[in-house]
């Protein structure tokens, strides 16, 4: 019987690390449509918090408003175009879960910021 209900258990802890990482990946595409690449899930015991941690590729950002050195843009320049290769960013990711059993009842981004703290985007 304890075999079971061990059993079982673990069985929910699996389910509910996989809803988290599919609820992840929906929840990310609405904003980035980038693939994301799992890194690590971590589920408390029985299962009912997860956490997903990712990264997905972001297209590097413009320039900043800040004005650089004449030296340093005339040297950064000549460096990309003779290799060719532009330097991939990638964007940390971070959800959280909460399971009743196995219904989710919660879900919350950690990372990155935009997601995390949509009022502050909201703001600006």
């Amino acid at each position: 019987m304890t075999a079971v209900m061990l059993s079982a258990g673990c069985t929910v802890v699996y389910r509910n690390s996989d809803a988290c990482e599919q609820m992840t990946r929906e929840k990310l595409a609405d904003k980035y449509p980038q693939k994301l690449t799992i890194s690590h899930t971590g589920a408390a015991i029985r299962g009912e918090r997860v956490v997903v941690e990712g990264q997905f590729e972001t297209p590097p950002k413009a320039a900043s408003g800040v004005a650089a050195s004449g030296v340093a843009a005339a040297s950064a320049t000549p460096a990309v175009v003779a290799t060719g290769k532009k330097k991939k960013v990638y964007t940390a990711t971070a959800a959280e879960c909460t399971f009743s059993g196995s219904d989710l009842t919660a879900f919350r981004w950690l990372a990155p910021a935009d997601l995390a703290n949509p009022d502050d985007e909201a703001s600006e």
